[in-house]
């Protein structure tokens, strides 16, 4: 057996989609093809007008593969495979491993040769600052088309640069057949979305950011992936990817499997190596480990992360949704899941709480206990996600604290002070008044109008002071706790980097208060930053500490000099 084939079926492969799916074989296209359970394979497509009767019969091969040519197909013609399965019964399905597929609502794959791979920066060890989007969705054309990749390029590298982001992570992009689904219901786990012009527009997309100096980080769905019929679900008949229904109303990816799991790090490893991706944020890793198959999942997420670590240095591979379990930034080789970062969920339900109680307020105590006494972590992404804006907004969740704007400023200044890596969806930017829908885009209007014109002002400010200060942006820099207070809801820490030391201050409570913190040596403190009308000018340092006034929801950053 050829040693790509056993890796595959042993689940050790990340390559896989270059053995299986539609090659180029001199004159005409060869394909090969895993369907276990088929009793027949065939495949055709507009070579020969979608004839079933003249479909070319595919060989069933000693390694459980099935193979043949095809020497009047050429590239750029759709195809599907006709499978007879084990209950006697013919299917047409999609290819699995195709770079390319005909735009929704149809299902047919097409034949392509991929474009040159752009080149990956990486995100790993560098200073991130994270814009999270919906390709589909950030902008739309007056008549509701989507954005093509190149045209969403154009338009997001400058946005991007303007306002201070070093990164943008895009929601998946796999295909997947429903908008509705957000991406996360895939159906074509090697081919780029039709909405942005497929494996082509991918390119041109990433190779536009990385032209800007912009990193991009994939959003890869390996837990669960679209149940519609025709499309992955028993594709060869009976079960053969899933193990079952998830709670999403999807179904879940069997990762016991070997080849579900070479099929699942080959499409992973894709992103990587071919559409120049700079990371991956892993999508429901916390969801798998605690769910059914918990233990095949964590062997799973161990070797993803060991074997794309080897494959791309460089690349930052960070987990969601992980509810605190340990283990997960720890190597594979001791036991750990190996992931670079983990998605901080935990706090950001903790500072919405928090944020958007009414001062004074026993929920909101309950909440700054809890913001406080969670664990400070450099490997957190700290998110403000699309799942934080998808039923109220975060502008419409704010607003019952009394002053959403001011709320805003604070819990922004928070997320970029805070160890870890600083994540906004699009909209949140500039407070967007309705929630994310993928639907339609933000409503870029609203971002042009007081007090929202005023929020975006102020996030670009606070991506510049994050560039600015290596206290704030170096992943190893210090963090040490300063004064905690639930009560009057007062929070205060430094931040330390060399000759760079900061000291942050929040008054997250309804009154004015006084917070006199540790200088640490320092002679002044200088105010560099102000979320809310802070009082201005530079303070003495006296007794060795700094007497800090903050009228309610505001927040300070002096620099110790």
């Amino acid at each position: 057996m050829h040693p790509e084939v056993e890796a595959f079926y042993n689940g050790t492969s990340f390559g896989c989609h270059r053995l299986l799916g539609a090659r180029p074989a001199g004159r005409g296209w060869r394909f090969t093809v895993w369907a276990p359970h088929a009793r027949r394979v065939q495949v055709l497509g507009d070579w020969n007008g979608w004839d079933l009767y003249t479909a070319a019969e595919l060989a069933a091969c000693e390694d459980g593969l099935w193979r043949g040519t095809v020497p009047a197909a050429a590239e750029g013609q759709l195809y599907k495979y006709n499978l007879l399965g084990p209950d006697g019964v013919w299917r047409m399905r999609p290819d699995l491993f195709a770079r390319d597929g005909e735009a929704l609502p149809g299902t047919a794959s097409r034949l392509t040769l991929p474009p040159a791979p752009p080149p990956r920066r990486g995100a790993l060890g560098r200073p991130v600052r994270l814009y999270e989007l919906y390709a589909a969705g950030w902008r739309r054309h007056w008549d509701g088309r989507y954005y093509t990749g190149e045209e969403l390029g154009r338009a997001l590298a400058p946005y991007l640069l303007e306002n201070g982001y070093t990164d943008v992570e895009l929601m998946p992009l796999a295909e997947y057949p429903y908008d509705g689904s957000w991406g996360y219901q895939g159906c074509g786990y090697f081919c780029p979305s039709a909405r942005i012009g497929g494996p082509r527009g991918m390119a041109a997309l990433v190779g536009a950011l990385h032209r800007a100096g912009i990193g991009v980080w994939m959003d890869f769905v390996p837990v669960h992936f679209a149940p519609d019929a025709g499309r992955m679900a028993e594709w060869d008949g009976v079960p053969m990817l899933e193990a079952g229904p998830s709670d999403w109303g999807s179904l879940r990816f069997d990762l016991a499997s070997g080849p579900v799991r070479s099929f699942l790090q080959s499409a992973a490893a894709f992103w990587l190596e071919e559409m120049g991706c700079d990371g991956l944020r892993v999508d429901a890793v916390g969801h798998a480990l605690q769910g059914p198959g918990g233990r095949a999942a964590a062997g799973f997420f161990a070797g993803l992360t060991d074997g794309l670590h080897r494959r791309c240095p460089g690349v930052l591979l960070a987990a969601e949704d992980t509810a605190g379990l340990a283990g997960v930034t720890q190597p594979a080789a001791a036991g750990g899941l190996g992931f670079d970062a983990v998605w901080d969920t935990g706090w950001t339900r903790d500072a919405l709480a928090c944020l958007s109680a009414p001062p004074g307020s026993g929920a909101g105590r309950d909440a700054f206990a809890r913001l406080c006494g969670g664990r400070w972590r450099s490997d957190a992404i700290l998110p403000l996600s699309h799942d934080d804006t998808a039923g109220p907004s975060l502008w419409q969740r704010l607003a019952g604290s009394g002053d959403a704007q001011r709320a805003a400023r604070l819990l922004y200044l928070l997320q970029y002070t805070r160890p870890g890596r600083p994540l906004n969806f699009m909209g949140n930017e500039f407070g967007c008044p309705a929630p994310f829908t993928p639907f339609r885009e933000p409503d870029w209007a609203a971002a042009a109008a007081p007090p929202h014109r005023d929020l975006a002002a102020f996030c670009r400010a606070l991506n510049a002071l994050h560039a600015a200060h290596p206290a704030l942006r170096d992943p190893g820099s210090g963090f040490v706790p300063l004064r905690q207070d639930p009560d009057a809801r007062l929070l205060a820490y430094e931040r330390q980097a060399g000759a760079d030391r900061l000291v942050v201050a929040c008054n997250l409570g309804g009154a004015d208060a006084r917070l006199p913190v540790a200088a640490g040596g320092a002679g002044r403190g200088r105010l560099v930053f102000a979320a809310g009308p802070v009082p201005e000018g530079d303070l003495s340092v006296t007794d060795g500490r700094l007497a800090i006034r903050l009228p309610p929801f505001c927040g300070a950053v002096y620099q110790l000099t």
